[in-house]
């Protein structure tokens, strides 16, 4: 076939399209082609015609083995696809999309004879396919991103879900979050994702801010609401963003886009894009993403605001509970101390007549078997003795005790000197092994205190800790500031350790876990005495572990105590003249005894009458009364 085979009618017509029709032999040979090739490809009929266009030249290098498979299996089977779209190369070098609507031509011996076909320009059609590709691709991942970041928590997972997300959208390098301060026109670092060798690298609340005002570009972003991008190149990272940008190895562009929440400046997000191409093709996709990322950032802020708010909520009310169970405490412990006051009063009144009696049969009697009685008696009695005075110290209001600045480490040796026996004698004597450990400072540090009641709490604690280590342990005690308003007593054993039941009643008076041994009064004085001291004393314990009591008392800057007390006995030599005012006949006449044995003159009264009567008529150099 050739084109001067063709009628001048059908001829005319062919010309006249817009499309191209041509046919190619078994060679790929054109022979025939209308001239609107020349639109379509850019070159003459002549230069299809005449060879210097050959298939592989003109189609896309991508394309042409397909089309060339193709083409074989027509001229081979006679079979060929009815329509086949590629790329083809123009001349003048870019590059054009075309669909061909395939035939084929036979002999009379029905072999196929050549291949032709109609050539259709679909560029405009594949350029819009490829946008709407592009935008529906868009789309699934601006839908996923609004996803993931509805459900992040932390920061830290806001920054992974930008990065993920706008890495497949726009050739980022990083980005960089500035958060925005109204009051004091300032832009903080939240969070600088880098990418190095294809890896994610984050900085979280990088170390810096600077002054809205301090740069045109600031100041457009943040008053003016408008996206701003320019140009580096290199070590040339423009101002201001040489600030937290080193110099790059590409060129490329710096987005920087206003992140707006509910219609208010929240910050500034900032792309370093690798692209040479034109940028404003990712400036709606950008500004969308930074909106977003603002609304989900303010939210986890909100959040974690909430949390902490809650937190601090929870520790109030901790708190709370605490100073309400103390509360209770105390009120027990005054109203239990007022009980015990006058246990201990009508008790110490007989315990007094048969101690007195006791220590007056052994000097009057010369019998051993008697005596021996008597003193299994008088011991008995100095023991009852020992605990009506300790509910005696329970029930004492400590509101006028003497506090002064003292060494704390040496009121704790003393404590650990009271308790050696019970420690190391009775322990080595029993087979058992206690190690005692001490951390104290080499500054000595000085509590506001007073000793003979701290060395008390301390020993009462000590027994108390020794005790839960029936078979041997360590304790420790140690010294410690705190925040040099406050000095630190703690006392830890490695015993049988409380439960938290225990532990909330272990202050309480006469709460004992030890039965018949134990009175449990130990524990309640030391509260008592600490808390007279306007300090506070805590337990940690936990059982097979151990327990740790912790006294916190007011600090003193004084390196030693200014307060030495002293106490002096004076003795008369003369006889001294005493009256004895008690109800208690059995106490009267037991003092009587007692001091007329000693050559005193005595005058007992039962009452307040007798004895203002005694008032009136003598000069006493002693009063015994009973209050």
């Amino acid at each position: 076939m050739g084109n001067e085979k063709l009628t001048s009618f059908g001829q005319s017509i062919l010309e006249a399209l817009s499309d191209v029709v041509f046919a190619v032999d078994s060679d790929y040979n054109f022979i025939y082609i209308t001239p609107s090739c020349y639109h379509i490809t850019g070159y003459t009929v002549d230069e299809f015609l005449s060879g210097q266009v050959k298939a592989r030249k003109l189609v896309h290098p991508s394309d042409y083995w397909r089309l060339l498979r193709a083409n074989y299996q027509a001229f081979k089977t006679g079979e060929l696809p009815r329509v086949s779209e590629f790329r083809i190369i123009k001349k003048d070098g870019t590059i054009r999309w075309v669909s061909i609507y395939w035939t084929t031509v036979r002999d009379k011996t029905g072999s196929l004879k050549y291949i032709q076909g109609v050539m259709h320009d679909i560029t405009d059609k594949k350029l819009t396919e490829e946008k709407l590709q592009k935008s529906l691709t868009e789309f699934k991942i601006l839908h996923s991103f609004s996803s993931e970041l509805s459900s992040a928590m932390t920061i830290d997972e806001i920054a992974k879900t930008i990065y993920d997300h706008i890495t497949q959208l726009i050739p980022v390098d990083g980005f960089f979050i500035d958060i925005y301060d109204e009051m004091t026109e300032q832009l903080k670092g939240l969070a600088h994702v880098y990418s190095i060798h294809g890896r994610k690298v984050m900085i979280s609340y990088p170390n810096y801010r600077f002054n809205v005002r301090s740069h045109r570009i600031w100041e457009s972003l943040i008053y003016e609401k408008k996206i701003t991008y320019v140009k580096y190149s290199g070590k040339d990272i423009p101002p201001p963003f040489n600030l937290f940008i080193e110099e790059a190895q590409e060129e490329g562009y710096l987005l920087s886009a206003p992140m707006l929440s509910r219609g208010k400046i929240f910050g500034i997000m900032t792309a370093q894009i690798k692209w040479k191409g034109e940028i404003e093709e990712y400036i709606p996709i950008f500004e969308h993403i930074a909106n977003q990322s603002a609304v989900a950032i303010e939210r986890v802020r909100y959040f974690t605001e909430l949390q902490e708010s809650e937190k601090s909520l929870r520790q109030a009310y901790e708190e709370l509970k605490k100073v309400h169970q103390q509360l209770i405490l105390t009120e027990k412990m005054r109203t239990l101390g007022q009980l015990a006051g006058g246990i201990a009063h009508n008790l110490s009144n007989l315990l007094s007549a048969i101690l007195g009696r006791a220590q007056l049969l052994k000097t009057k009697i010369t019998d051993e078997a008697l005596l021996r009685d008597l003193e299994f008696i008088e011991k008995a009695g100095q023991d009852a003795g020992k605990i009506i005075s300790r509910l005696r110290e329970f029930s004492k209001p400590r509101t006028h005790v003497t506090l002064v600045p003292l060494d704390v480490a040496n009121i704790i040796e003393d404590a650990l000197e009271i308790t050696k026996s019970k420690w190391k004698d009775e322990a080595e004597l029993k087979g058992i092994k206690y190690e005692i450990s001490k951390d104290f400072p080499e500054d000595r540090l000085m509590a506001i205190t007073n000793s003979s009641e701290l060395r008390e709490a301390l020993v009462n604690i000590i027994i108390n800790a020794i005790e839960a280590m029936p078979a041997g342990g360590k304790l420790a005690i140690g010294i410690y500031n705190v925040n040099s308003e406050k000095v630190a007593i703690y006392i830890s054993d490695t015993g049988v350790g409380m439960d938290a039941e225990t532990m909330a009643r272990i202050f309480e008076p006469f709460f004992t876990t030890k039965g018949e041994y134990g009175t449990g009064l130990g524990l309640s004085i030391a509260y008592e005495i600490i808390r007279s001291h306007n300090g506070e004393i805590f337990v940690e314990s936990e059982l097979g572990k151990g327990s740790k009591f912790t006294i916190v008392l007011p600090a003193s800057k004084q390196k030693v105590s200014e307060i030495v007390q002293k106490s002096e006995l004076k003795e008369n030599a003369f006889k001294l003249s005493v009256l004895i005012v008690d109800d208690d006949e059995s106490v009267l006449y037991l003092l009587k005894d007692v001091f007329s044995n000693l050559g005193y003159r005595i005058f007992p009264a039962e009452n307040g009458k007798k004895a203002l009567e005694y008032i009136d008529a003598e000069k006493f150099d002693l009063v015994i009364t009973d209050l």
